[in-house]
């Protein structure tokens, strides 16, 4: 069963098209992993998925919503929480500290610091971090660290989804591979849909189904765990870094 469903979604900006008649599917309790050069509109997929962007024509379906009709009830209660987003550079706000910024749609809704410790402290080792780094500030935290916090803070809205946007850009190896093992856990543990785009070739140990976007289209959908064996010559040439192919050159 779907729980997103893209049909023929068109974005343009001025006169650049870039999402050209796109359609994906992702299924209830899937892990996809969504790849393609830089510039290529992922980022911009993806916020579409979330309501932060409304496409030209299309529809965009979550949860069985139609998000992209201004009329629909998306953000109606048990709709609200369908999705949770974990951006790039974690996005923590540098004026508070980590148990405010974790917690801060429950702050701003009047409710009191004493009463949701105990649910910040629960998300904040479920992603594999201390209570005392609560008192912290963002720049007193790793990259690594900042992202884990990014994901406590989605974790609150107990979300049946989950979106990361380049979840290991600027870290090292080690931290990578944390933060997928962490994306993987927090997957399994809560029966949850993820979607992440990433650059990251190791991503395809973690993830059930990949997606290559280009052009403004889905080219490729197709399961991770035989994606090096996949014949597809889009797909081929990209997870290679072959020069030559039918990806055509931009530098």
């Amino acid at each position: 069963m779907s729980i997103i469903s893209l049909k023929s979604v068109v974005k343009r900006f001025g006169t650049h098209t870039i999402l050209d008649e796109l359609n994906l599917e992702v299924e209830e309790g899937e892990f996809l992993a969504i790849i393609g050069r830089s510039g290529e509109g992922k980022s911009v997929l993806l916020k579409h998925v979330v309501g932060l962007i409304q496409p030209d024509s299309g529809s965009v379906i979550v949860n069985g919503i139609d998000i992209s009709d201004q009329n629909s009830d998306f953000m109606a209660p048990g709709q609200v929480n369908t999705c949770g987003y974990v951006f790039q550079f974690a996005a923590l706000l540098d004026s508070l500290t980590v148990f405010e910024n974790i917690g801060i749609f429950e702050l701003e809704n009047g409710l009191s610091p004493y009463k949701i410790r105990p649910i910040i402290v629960e998300k904040i080792k479920s992603v594999g971090l201390k209570e005392d780094i609560l008192s912290k500030y963002p720049n007193e935290l790793s990259g690594g660290m900042k992202k884990r916090v990014g994901l406590a803070r989605t974790l609150m809205q107990s979300p049946k989804v989950i979106i990361y946007d380049e979840p290991t850009t600027g870290l090292d190896p080690i931290s990578s591979n944390l933060i997928h093992d962490l994306m993987k856990k927090t997957h399994d543990e809560r029966k949850i849909t993820s979607i992440v785009i990433s650059h990251n070739l190791d991503i395809f140990k973690y993830a059930t189904q990949v997606a290559m976007l280009y052009k403004g289209k889905i080219l490729y959908k197709g399961p991770a765990a035989t994606i090096w064996d996949c014949d597809n010559p889009y797909i081929h040439q990209f997870i290679r870094g072959l020069a030559e192919g039918p990806l055509e050159q931009t530098v």
